[in-house]
């Protein structure tokens, strides 16, 4: 219940005490904490404990502790998200009948009437059902797939038949049925894609400490290391290197033939006749002004 309206939270304190360029960047806020939060008191939560000060002060104390504590209790875990992913399903399918908007519309018709009713219960709550809310959500269905598809392999069917019916549902809803959301040129997606190299990080992370604690020796481990390795390295490059919000300028001037010459225009240009170059009158010729030199 909490959950639910964490995004509402989130969106006052946003709202209250940051200063942002539009209201739709409270949406990337979002997104960002609301994905953490879950990343912690979701996936993370057996790790956690009863106390997530407790348990940062041990992985500070001893640091390489983080292998062990992942292997040590999120294998037990894993039957609780088979069936936190079938849930899911039956959140989507009520989704689909926007039932918030439905009851906001029957408490309100007796009072209002049915046509002042239906623009009252429109448009949807934003802060749960707008982009950064939904893909923290959706980011986080797939972490948690990517944690657990080794330890539970039937998890990476169960999220398939998820996000199946993620596009058939919410393919419908965006494009028929619910109000137009902000697009702010993929920084959602963008980030999504950001939190998934965190959630390949704690899933590497949890491979070496299973290996570390039920391998014959630390051979495993110390080879499944490499792979860490590997991968602080690619998410550092995909953060940094990866240019999406500005073109680099070779790209800018470069033409669609590959040279860097100025590209013709594709649109009709209008000219005012009179400021173009007038064909100048022979001797004892009739003079026209609007005569001009093909």
């Amino acid at each position: 219940l909490f959950l639910s309206f964490l995004p509402t939270t989130l969106m006052f304190i946003f709202d209250k005490f940051f200063l942002l360029r539009a209201d739709a960047w409270a949406q990337t806020k979002l997104q960002v904490w609301y994905f953490w939060f879950q990343l912690v008191f979701v996936v993370l939560v057996t790790t956690v404990g009863s106390s997530l000060i407790a348990s940062a002060a041990r992985i500070i104390e001893q640091p390489f502790e983080i292998f062990g504590l992942l292997a040590d209790y999120m294998p037990s875990a894993s039957h609780f998200y088979l069936n936190f992913m079938v849930l899911q399903w039956v959140t989507h399918s009520m989704n689909i009948t926007r039932y918030m908007n439905l009851i906001k519309y029957l408490a309100m018709r007796p009072i209002v009437g049915a046509r002042r009713a239906k623009e009252l219960c429109e448009p949807e709550d934003q802060d749960y059902y707008g982009l950064g809310s939904r893909s923290a959500r959706w980011t986080i269905m797939l972490t948690i797939a990517l944690v657990f598809c080794t330890l539970s392999p039937l998890i990476s069917i169960l999220t398939l038949i998820n996000f199946a019916l993620c596009r058939l549902i919410y393919g419908y809803l965006v494009v028929y049925a619910e109000h137009q959301k902000p697009d702010l040129g993929g920084v959602f997606f963008v980030q999504q894609m950001k939190h998934l190299q965190t959630g390949l990080f704690i899933y590497v992370t949890l491979m070496i400490g299973m290996l570390a604690r039920r391998g014959p020796n630390y051979g495993p481990a110390a080879i499944a290391v490499g792979a860490l390795v590997y991968k602080v390295w690619v998410g550092q490059k995909f953060s940094v290197w990866f240019r999406w919000e500005q073109l680099p300028f070779e790209e800018i001037v470069v033409d669609d033939e590959g040279s860097a010459g100025k590209r013709p225009s594709r649109s009709s240009r209008y000219a005012q006749p009179e400021l173009l170059e007038v064909e100048q009158p022979e001797e004892g010729g009739d003079t026209n002004p609007f005569a001009v030199v093909a």
